[in-house]
């Protein structure tokens, strides 16, 4: 059975944190660095060597409110041996390969009232090409002031989801709008770093909304005081969404500003998960949930994705490369390595 690999790190500051994973995670960090040299003309129509020098760009702009994260990244680079382009132009990944977008993932928040056990759940599956899955890790965080992170990531990049000690979690799937543009902003990964260090939702609400981005993503967080939000961050016009009934889904199209929608896939995976959960709502199990994250309607648009039997392009391979369920009361996290039909999750503790 395959799974993904666990890496642990900690210290006493962010750089020395990002040592312990640059040496920790070398290898999967060089199998992504081959993976996207050799991907990334084709999917951004652009030299690697010339996107390495556009990062600069970017360190410059995040020096002043996101420097702890820079500074990780910095450690990362040196305790792996590459380059501190390499790894900024992994962290800026999403914002590069933005134009075209593909469908990207499906997140959920349960809160108590709709669970047999009365645990707030939060998750996603993650959609994305399988030549991610060979360099994509889980990621176990210790920051100086003792909180603990855990989640998902491509190794290199500083997170991609996960949950806290401090029982506050989030997911974030891919949206395009009229609205995106090139330019400066907040990449996504660091976002998404920064907001995991906060200790509660409205904090992560507020670090969200008045951050600068020039690229649509959706945020879908949790937190065990049973609250959920999912934030359509939109640049220059985020839009927060509350949960119907106990439960709130998303996936990769706007939902509230329609006329802004730029995607050209399918808009009914994020509808389709709640319909099913709903079905049962107040007496769902881990169990039912998973069963729902293995539906194969609309196939191949299904939640549960693969690749179309018999397909060879690489730029028409997709699938569901991790299948993920936090829970924010026990912190744990369930997990199944590739399409959920397939795998079997595996439990670890924050």
């Amino acid at each position: 059975m395959s799974e993904f690999r666990v890496i642990r790190i900690e210290g006493d500051t962010p750089y020395d944190r990002g040592v312990q994973y640059g040496q920790e995670a070398r290898e999967e960090i060089f199998k992504c660095i081959r993976t996207y040299q050799e991907y990334f003309i084709a999917a951004r129509c652009m030299p690697w060597e010339e996107a390495l020098i556009y990062t600069d760009q970017f360190a410059a702009y995040l020096e002043k409110d996101f420097g702890r994260e820079l500074e990780e990244v910095r450690g990362i680079a040196d305790g792996a041996g590459v380059s501190f382009r390499e790894i900024m132009l992994l962290n800026c990944r999403y914002e590069f390969q933005h134009f075209p977008v593909k469908n990207e993932c499906t997140a959920f928040v349960l809160l108590r009232e709709a669970n047999v056990d009365h645990h707030v759940y939060l998750g996603q599956n993650w959609d994305n090409r399988p030549y991610m899955l060979p360099h994509t890790i889980i990621l176990h965080i210790t920051e100086e002031d003792g909180t603990r992170i855990m989640g998902m990531t491509e190794a290199g990049q500083l997170i991609r989801n996960g949950f806290n000690s401090y029982g506050v979690g989030l997911c974030a799937n891919s949206l395009i709008s009229t609205r995106d543009r090139e330019g400066l902003g907040v990449p996504a990964n660091f976002m998404r770093r920064h907001m995991l260090s906060m200790r509660s939702l409205d904090e992560m609400v507020a670090g969200l909304i008045n951050s600068r981005r020039t690229v649509s993503n959706n945020y879908c967080m949790a937190s065990s005081e049973n609250r959920a939000a999912d934030v359509e961050a939109v640049p220059e016009s985020p839009w927060i969404l509350l949960p119907e009934k106990n439960l709130l889904t998303h996936a990769n199209h706007l939902i509230v500003q329609k006329e802004l929608e730029a995607s050209q896939g399918s808009k009914f995976r994020g509808e389709l998960l709640y319909s099913l959960l709903d079905q049962r709502n107040g007496q769902i199990t881990v169990d039912y949930l998973k069963e729902c994250l293995k539906n194969h309607e609309n196939y191949p648009d299904s939640l549960c994705a693969h690749a179309p039997e018999g397909e060879t392009d690489l730029k028409k391979l997709w699938q569901t490369n991790a299948s993920i369920i936090y829970d924010l009361d026990t912190l744990e996290m369930d997990i199944c390595y590739g399409p959920p039909c397939q795998g079997t999750y595996r439990k670890y503790s924050l």
